[in-house]
């Protein structure tokens, strides 16, 4: 029988607990790989799971090739299994002597713990679920993907990133990527009230959650093993899982996300944009601080500075327990030391950034990387420009709109000092020289304290640069390389040492 010859080939290989290799079997691992060896089956991995396969057969009609099964008493269940080979013969791994051929009824230790059984002449069926539960179907979709520690894609998965994907293919939201924050997620499950698509978490022996799988029906799950990648098990039959049983979740919808906020129904626009160090646009791809600072300006017309510590510097501080959607938070010592990521916050625990591993994405603050680097929260209201005055008006109508050019001074091109005469002269019809020099020479002088909007500011390098101020510590100015933009003149590492003084000109 090819049964029989291809598990005599491995007599001598040593018995290991939990081993289904040529370096090393347990009972229910050598009959696997010997059954896919010489047949080409895929059996399950347990010894229950295998007593559930083909035919009952008597022991007196007992075949080569035949599975034998045994218990150590009457209470434990199926404990071994071993192919039968003829004549009162069994081909096995003990734990003394590895694979070897003995008897069984002559044995006085394995006659009295035959059990059962079973003659297996097919491959397995597995198990279809019902094609109206999308997660179930989902799952079993994966079958074969390979186990990888840290895979959240078909590519390789562990049991959270399996769980994760599968519910974000059906349901179309986003799980958190570890397995105790997952636990917060879905409806709790009785043991006995378990449904195809439910999710089962299990324990490891210290009492923390260490593995999830989906449910199928029929006593079987779907989920990542580190040795067979995705495969079907049996859950309450597998002595291993049905003991460090932890809880199940029903899971049907995804968490609330305050999509009628306008910070976060235009954040959530960008999901997907690429990430791009330095990116600053949705046609380039964002960076986190550009992110959050392109939302902002376009959802309230909030200008934030550029980098993620300048825009920790303004806004108001506020406490995690009485954050609310649209505040931002920060993480310091990703990439770098302080203060170095950002995202917005969407409700029911979730952040919206651009990830520098991914693109713009959804995250959960529970997950532990997070909560490790987490700082604070801010929150950016009371910043919108005051459009009221009408220089700061005319002035704002140009940002990313008009670039820089050398002698400009209409909207076909800016240099700095020919924006603030054109600013002054359109939006309050008050003429002032045309050079940032004499510019200087008029007015009164402000002190940096009691700076209002429509305010001169100017900064000196080679030569200076005037700009109009418009508001909480920001400046609408003309730079080469942005042309018409707005700088935090405080929190701005260029600008702020530069600052020179300012001018307050009325008719």
């Amino acid at each position: 029988h090819p049964l029989t010859e291809a598990a005599e080939t491995h007599i001598g290989t040593p018995y290991e607990y939990g081993g289904d290799s040529e370096e090393g079997f347990d009972s229910s691992g050598f009959v696997q790989y010997v059954f896919n060896e010489s047949l080409g089956f895929d059996l399950p991995r347990t010894v229950g799971e295998q007593a559930d396969l083909g035919q009952p057969v008597a022991k007196e009609d007992l075949q080569e090739g035949d599975l034998v099964f045994f218990s150590r008493d009457e209470d434990s269940g199926l404990t071994h299994v071993a192919i039968y080979g003829g004549d009162d013969k069994i081909i096995h791994p003990t734990v003394s002597q590895g694979v070897v051929v003995g008897e069984m009824e002559g044995s006085s230790y394995w006659g009295p713990r035959y059990t059962e059984a079973r003659r297996v002449e097919e491959p397995p069926v597995v198990k279809i679920p019902d094609p109206t539960n999308e997660l179930a179907v989902e799952a079993m979709k994966y079958i074969g993907s390979p186990h990888q520690t840290g895979g959240e894609t078909p590519e390789g998965f562990d049991s959270s990133g399996f769980v994760q994907y599968v519910v974000s293919q059906v349901l179309d939201f986003l799980m958190p990527r570890t397995l105790d924050s997952q636990l917060d997620y879905g409806d709790e499950v009785a043991r006995d009230q378990i449904q195809e698509g439910d999710v089962l978490y299990f324990e490891d022996e210290e009492g923390s959650v260490s593995h999830a799988a989906i449910y199928v029906g029929d006593d079987q799950m779907v989920h990542p093993s580190v040795s067979e990648g995705v495969e079907v098990t049996s859950f309450e039959k597998d002595s291993y899982w049905s003991g460090r049983f932890l809880t199940a979740r029903r899971i049907t919808e995804g968490p609330d996300i305050a999509e009628e906020n306008d910070i976060v129904a235009t954040a959530l626009q960008y999901l997907g944009i690429p990430y791009l160090f330095g990116g600053e646009t949705p046609e380039e791809g964002f960076d986190c601080s550009a992110f959050t600072r392109y939302v902002f300006e376009e959802a309230r017309n909030i200008f934030l500075p550029r980098s993620t510590d300048q825009q920790w510097s303004v806004g108001q501080d506020i406490a995690l327990e009485n954050i609310q959607v649209g505040d931002v938070i920060f993480f310091s010592d990703t990439y770098r030391e302080g203060i170095s990521h950002n995202g917005i916050y969407v409700g029911d625990g979730k952040f919206i950034h651009a990830s520098r591993s991914k693109q713009v994405t959804l995250a959960y603050l529970s997950d532990a990387y997070w909560q490790e680097k987490f700082t604070g929260v801010k929150r950016f209201t009371g910043l919108e420009i005051p459009k009221e005055n009408p220089i700061v008006s005319e002035a704002t109508k140009y940002i990313g709109e008009v670039d820089y050019s050398s002698g400009g001074a209409t909207p076909e091109g800016f240099d700095t000092a020919g924006f603030v005469q054109y600013a002054y002269k359109q939006g309050a019809g008050i003429d002032i020289p045309r050079y940032a020099e004499s510019q200087w020479e008029i007015g009164e002088s402000v002190d940096k304290g009691n700076l209002q909007p429509g305010d001169i500011v100017f900064f000196e390098s080679s030569y200076l640069n005037p700009a109009i101020y418009i508001g909480n510590e920001q400046v609408v100015h003309v730079t080469l390389s942005k042309g018409v933009t707005v700088t935090n003149m405080n929190t701005n590492g260029y600008w702020a040492p530069k600052y020179y003084g300012a001018k307050r000109v009325t008719k």
